[in-house]
């Protein structure tokens, strides 16, 4: 471990007990070095470009420039210096309108979200954690939670298009042709990896689905560095049918996906939202969620 990452560390620890060490992207990088007020701060650059028709470009830009940011002590001055840095590495390749830069920070260093603000950059997606409590109970809705299977592939396409249509709207999807068979495959390969899925039915008419699984952070995967080490639940989608919205069903939903999930040892449990979302910053932080991490990114690119 080099000084600048010791001096990360320190930091981290300060402002969030839940902060794990850093640790390098899994992607190919090139290393990024300025100084601020005489103190060094440096970073790692990706630059990851999504094929069309691919489950990645269903979420964001096609094509991403991300900085895994290592300002060491010097603070806020040394995030702005290396955000410059950065806008000059990007001068002359002219990305187009379907590309982003994007970096993931601490949600809780507000001196920061200042910088990121300034230079352009918006909060995108939260990576959210909760401690390994009692559940929720279910709520009032009308509705009967069970566990789904292959003969409820259809109608969780249809629930989880739905998510990603309004996804589209505020936050990090993309409308892009093609989505539905993806989301369908997506569909198919967690009921037969995880089969933590549910489905809630009113009267037998689909009105929600929640989709989690069990993760546990190891080296090169892309919650190593973001998660301490350990047995997670993850929540990876809550989606409630538009005409169902509003009536507690998310609520009966996760009330049994959370009783399940921290019945298998896990430390707690995970999922993103976005905060530009009008229903999921709410809906989550009143189930126990808190900010860990926020994604910011500028998009395009070069704007």
């Amino acid at each position: 471990m080099n000084s600048l990452e010791a001096q990360q560390n320190a930091r981290f620890a300060a402002l969030d007990p839940l902060l794990p060490p850093i640790a390098a992207p899994p992607a190919v990088n090139e290393p990024l070095l300025t100084t601020a007020g005489g103190r060094k701060a440096g970073g790692l650059l990706t630059h990851v470009e999504h094929a069309t028709g691919s489950w990645p470009a269903l979420w964001g830009p096609s094509e991403i420039w991300d900085l895994t940011a290592v300002p060491g002590d010097s603070g806020a001055a040394g995030l702005a210096a290396l955000l410059g840095a950065w806008r000059d590495r990007l001068r002359g390749t002219r990305p187009g309108p379907d590309s982003g830069c994007t970096l993931t920070w601490p949600s809780r260093d507000a001196e920061a979200s200042a910088v990121l603000l300034a230079h352009g950059f918006a909060p995108m997606t939260c990576l959210a954690v909760r401690a390994a409590t009692v559940p929720e109970g279910p709520g009032p809705a009308r509705v009967t939670v069970r566990r789904a299977g292959e003969g409820d592939v259809e109608a969780l396409t249809e629930l989880r298009l739905a998510e990603w249509r309004y996804t589209s709207l505020v936050g990090t999807a993309v409308p892009r042709p093609g989505a539905r068979p993806l989301l369908r495959a997506e569909v198919v390969r967690s009921l037969r990896f995880s089969g933590l899925v549910w489905l809630a039915e009113d009267d037998g008419v689909p009105a929600g689905m929640a989709s989690c699984a069990l993760a546990s952070p190891a080296p090169g995967d892309s919650l190593h560095g973001r998660l301490l080490p350990g047995r997670w639940g993850y929540v990876d989608t809550l989606s409630v049918a538009p005409a169902a919205r509003g009536g507690g069903v998310g609520r009966a939903l996760m009330a049994v996906a959370h009783d399940d999930l921290l019945g298998r040892d896990v430390r707690g449990t995970f999922l993103f939202y976005h905060p530009a979302n009008p229903l999921s910053p709410v809906f989550w932080h009143r189930q126990g969620y808190r900010p860990l991490w926020t994604m910011w990114i500028r998009r395009p690119a070069w704007s």
